[in-house]
Parts: structure tokens; C-alpha cells; sequence
């Protein structure tokens, strides 16, 4: 389990200026540019938008850009509310509408950290790693299926029932499906992982 941010936005006015921090979850530096770069085009006559982010799970692959402020004085406390927080696979992304108060560079930092700092604390949620299985089995072993699924915490959905039964089955990372309904003579495929909040 781990902390990302959810889609969403929250906004601090210091001296004029308007700071619109947005948060979105992200697994790569490309996204985050593309999410910066979407941005830029929605909020034209914005000054800067400035963006922060970590990129994967373990905290390594993270980065920062200050988009024309002084170095070091938005991208940089915005990853630093990021890492603060411990949010992972996170990108916040600070759009500045300058007010016509320079507010100098320790006045620009405290505003992009508070600003950022806001929507990562509004937006933050605990995940967990899920793997998604397609199952396929006859009618007599889906009996089975359902009580080795209930004793792993696991259900099954989208089920369509055939010749044979075909269904879905999410869960934890650490659970091994696979082998546990493989026993049964089912086949079992792994389709995905996928992240679920938890509380």
C-alpha cells in the first residue's frame, strides 16, 4: 500500500497573484508534461505553470520544473509537499496568474509549497495494488471457486455463464489467484493491475 493524490484542485491568492494547484495521479515524466502542457493551453493568459511530481512507488523516479520562475522557487517546493506527504505515482501541477506584486523568492516558494501542500492534504488517499484474473471453468468447479474466493477476501464479477463460466476476479498483489483457483482445474489468466483506494 501506498499514498497517491486524486484528480482535483484547489487555489491560494497571495498578494494578487492566483496559484491553482491541481493534483492527478502519474506513473511517468512524459504524462506529467502532457498534464503541464494541457494546462498551459486551458489557462492561456496564466504566467507559469509550474509542476512537481513522483512518478513510482519506491520515491526514485521524481522530478520538477520551475517554468520560468526563479530556479528552485515553485517546482521544487511542489515536489517537496509531494515527498512530505509520502505520495507516490503523484504529479501536482501549480498554475500562477501573476497579481502585479512581485512577491520575491521566498515569498514565490512559501506560496507554491502552501498552494501545493493544500491539494496534496485535500487530495491524498491510501492505494493498494490489485491484479485483475480472468477465470474460465465448468459449472461444478465454480461452485468450488466461490468458497476457496470468499476464505481469500476475493469475488467474483462480471460473470457469464456458458457451456462454461467465465468471470473477473480482482485482487490484492500479494494474493495468488493463479495458483490457488489453478488447483481447482480452472483457467486462470492474468489480465492487469490496477490500483484501488482503500480506507
Amino acid at each position: 500500500m501506498f499514498y497517491t493524490v486524486r484528480e482535483g484542485e484547489s487555489e491560494l491568492t497571495v498578494k494578487k497573484s492566483r496559484f491553482i494547484a491541481v493534483a492527478r495521479t502519474a506513473s511517468s515524466r512524459d504524462e506529467v508534461r502532457e498534464f503541464a502542457a494541457r494546462l498551459k493551453k486551458e489557462h492561456r493568459e496564466a504566467r507559469h505553470v509550474c509542476y512537481g511530481y513522483i512518478a513510482d512507488e519506491s520515491g526514485l523516479d521524481f522530478g520538477y520544473d520551475d517554468d520560468g520562475e526563479p530556479s528552485g522557487t515553485a517546482g521544487k517546493p511542489i515536489y517537496q509537499a509531494l515527498e512530505a506527504a509520502g505520495a507516490r505515482r503523484a504529479a501536482v501541477a501549480v498554475v500562477r496568474y501573476f497579481g502585479g506584486v512581485k512577491l520575491g523568492a521566498g515569498g514565490l516558494t512559501r506560496a507554491y509549497r502552501e498552494a501545493s501542500a493544500a491539494v496534496v492534504d485535500k487530495m491524498l488517499v491510501k492505494v493498494e495494488r490489485r491484479r485483475v484474473y480472468g477465470v474460465e471453468c465448468d459449472g461444478a468447479c465454480y461452485k468450488k471457486i466461490q468458497s476457496v474466493l470468499r476464505g481469500m477476501n476475493c469475488v467474483a464479477e462480471q460473470i457469464v455463464y456458458g457451456e462454461r463460466v467465465s468471470f473477473k476476479v480482482a485482487a490484492r498483489a500479494e494474493t495468488d489467484v493463479a495458483r490457488a483457483l489453478g488447483a481447482l482445474s480452472a483457467n486462470v489468466e492474468h489480465i492487469c493491475d490496477m490500483y484501488a483506494e482503500v480506507e
